[in-house]
């Protein structure tokens, strides 16, 4: 489970407090793993049960999305079936604010009470207006997730052309079927549930047609809202207009930044088609905290969901700081288009690349700290820049990912900062080459890029119940590291990404590290259908908990010039319950993977796992005129590293298929409890 994890790293991070340098760790304590959190974790199942409240778990085979115990936390999860059953903690901290991650059928709404010591605090309203999405029957296309209201406008009887694109009825694939409520208990920086405190949880609308289910509760102590600070332009009204104003206030009088009271500041656009707000070089946005300071979309019932806002920066040295986004976002902005189907073009309308808080070109020096992000489809969309800084910042509820380093970003870190529930990686790196600059030689369809993302860290991060993607991620670049960090429970992926499959980007160069890291109960089956499965869950081909995917052998910039795969270094990771496999190697005809180690990687196949590491055919279609099954080719060099648990064998500790058996070796670097390439 993770929460012994984060208990020992705030231990540690307290007794670094008490030497000469506050960064480090005791001496020869462990590094801590994952962000130190100002939030107590009060799962479900770890509560106190009543009532006719029953627990969700899978007691056989796999975890499964859609499921609401393969979509919990620790996978297991409480259900409340009528209005007496409850589930209650002991607090052992004091706090002032609730957060409850839930699941409500679709298209329902419930209420859930909140008791301290038997006494109702508060009311929070659940409901499905931001979960449950919907895919095909071969789930070919879960970056087109529709909700249900959607789903009914497809067509109920398929043409040749719809079923061709992968549109087969009924869609009945759910899956992303939790979300979260919150609540403030006080403002004032005052504690109304004190440490030894009963909090309880009740629905009185919970009945056998309309179960309320609970995942887990976090307990907040919510400091007082912050005070203006000297000689900021303060904004004056709840608007966005309000908002440029004092942007460009703070500009013409030599400010230092603009002040949001608390507040929720109504994002209404004077110009829809300027849905973004630019801020100057130079200056500070700053708000009285996540908690009591939010930028909110206008109502649904007015504008409808899926609101287009956010920022840009302008220019180098700026910040935002102490403040929330909450979007309206329900899909990842994608549509079944009839009447292109009815001729047979492409049928999905798709405008990937918006529904972000913040993106493009990120210029110098800029900081994030202390955000909130949440039903946005994006975070941190961050199209190059340098020496950027991400830090104690939460992703909720994405679409997408929580924060992309992209397109050449340099020397940037993401620091402290958690993600939960996003719809792809929730940290990223991905050194992609951009569509808009001037034309490489004869390749007129390829654009110069800004350069591949290297010098950049992430580091002390948690990441889970992530339901498309990974929890960390970096395709391509050089001198990147991954590190200290935590990812947990992922549904249809690794927890661990290096990729190079998105052409065209830069290749792996120098070293990339990953060092330091927990996976728990990460994989799971692949959701597409490249194998005529059509929705077979027991056929589909399986992740590792860690992915290392060799993909993309040429440039198309320069063509038949080779990316190279390699200077990949996985050092100190504990790959706990994978799913299926441990880890998972794999490249495409025409790649290989080379000078690559892994050094103290440790799997414990105990609750769940079939196998400690594979190397065998790519799902991937590959690069024409290549066909066939493609053999996994290259080495990896294993130190220091050990398959072990109940589940573990001689016969499952490695695994390659035929074709990869005379390509790829798990070569013996030592130190290991296996003796012998493999």
């Amino acid at each position: 489970m993770i929460r012994p994890i984060l208990v020992s790293a705030c231990v540690c991070l307290l007794l670094a407090a008490c030497s000469d340098d506050p960064s480090a760790p005791p001496s020869g304590s462990p590094v801590p793993r994952g962000a130190t959190v100002p939030w107590d974790a009060y799962e479900a199942e770890a509560g106190d049960y009543s009532g006719g409240a029953t627990l969700e778990q899978t007691t056989s085979g796999p975890w499964l999305e859609g499921t609401l115990s393969g979509e919990a936390s620790g996978r297991k999860a409480v259900t409340l079936h009528g209005p007496t059953a409850a589930v209650t903690w002991t607090s052992r901290v004091e706090a002032n604010a609730v957060v409850v991650r839930y699941s409500v059928p679709d298209e329902k709404e419930a209420h859930l009470d909140v008791y301290v010591n038997d006494a109702k605090v508060a009311t929070l309203t659940v409901n499905s207006d931001f979960a449950w999405l919907y895919t095909g029957p071969n789930n070919t296309e879960t970056h087109n997730a529709l909700p249900r209201q959607q789903v009914d406008e497809l067509p109920q009887t398929p043409s040749p052309n719809d079923v061709g694109f992968g549109l087969q009825l009924p869609w009945s694939s759910a899956h992303h079927i939790y979300d979260e409520a919150h609540v403030l208990l006080a403002a004032d920086g005052q504690a109304t549930i004190r440490k030894g405190d009963v909090v309880k949880l009740v629905s009185p609308d919970a009945s056998a047609t309309l179960p309320v289910t609970l995942d887990f509760m976090d307990l907040e102590l919510v400091p007082t809202p912050l005070p203006t600070p000297a000689d900021y332009v303060v904004v004056s009204q709840r608007t966005e207009a309000a908002v440029v104003q004092a942007l460009q206030d703070a500009v013409n009088g030599g400010k230092p930044g603009i002040f949001l009271p608390p507040g929720d500041y109504v994002m209404s656009h004077e110009d829809p088609a300027r849905p973004k707000v630019y801020v100057p070089a130079g200056l500070t946005v700053q708000g009285a905290g996540m908690w009591h300071t939010r930028f909110v979309p206008p109502p649904p019932e007015q504008v409808g969901y899926n609101y287009e806002f956010g920022f840009r920066l302008s220019g180098d040295n700026i910040t935002f700081q102490d403040f929330a986004i909450f979007g309206s976002w329900r899909n990842r902005a994608a549509r079944y288009n009839k009447e292109a189907a009815a001729i047979g073009n492409w049928p999905w309308d798709s405008y990937d690349g918006i529904g972000r808080a913040f993106d493009r070109y990120m210029h110098n020096n800029a900081s994030f700290k202390r955000l909130w992000i949440e039903r946005m489809i994006v975070g941190g969309w961050v199209e190059g820049g340098n020496n950027l800084l991400w830090e104690d910042c939460r992703f909720r509820n994405t679409l997408a990912d929580g924060i992309n380093l992209c397109n050449g970003t340099t020397n940037s870190r993401i620091v402290n900062s958690t993600a939960r529930n996003t719809g792809d990686d929730a940290f990223a790196m991905w050194s992609a080459i951009t569509w808009d600059k001037a034309p490489i030689g004869s390749t007129p369809w390829v654009k110069q890029p800004e350069g591949p993302n290297q010098g950049n860290v992430i580091e002390r991060c948690t990441a889970g119940l992530i339901w498309r993607a990974a929890g960390f991620a970096v395709y391509g670049g050089h001198d990147n590291v991954i590190k200290d960090s935590v990812v947990y429970d992922t549904l249809r992926y690794p927890g661990i990404t290096v990729d190079n499959e998105f052409a065209p980007q830069h290749e792996f160069a120098g070293l990339t590290t990953v060092e330091n890291m927990t996976v728990e109960r990460c994989g799971g089956r692949m959701w597409w259908d490249d194998d005529g499965v059509h929705g077979d869950e027991a056929k589909r081909l399986k992740w590792g908990a860690v992915w290392l995917f060799a993909a993309n052998p040429y440039s198309p910039a320069e063509p038949y010039s080779p990316i190279r795969f390699q200077g990949i270094r996985l050092k100190d990771v504990d790959i706990i319950d994978p799913v299926h496999y441990g880890v998972l190697v794999q490249t495409t005809q025409g790649q290989r993977i080379e000078d690559t180690e892994f050094d103290g990687v440790h799997i414990t196949l105990e609750q769940s796992g079939d196998v400690g590491m594979v190397a065998n055919d790519s799902h991937k279609a590959p690069p024409s005129p290549l066909s066939g099954r493609m053999p996994t080719t290259g080495s990896i060099i294993l130190k220091n590293s050990s398959i072990g648990g109940a589940r573990a064998n001689s016969g499952n500790l490695f695994l390659k298929d035929e074709v990869s058996t005379g390509t790829f070796s798990f070569k013996d670097g030592g130190g290991n409890n296996w003796t012998g390439d493999r």
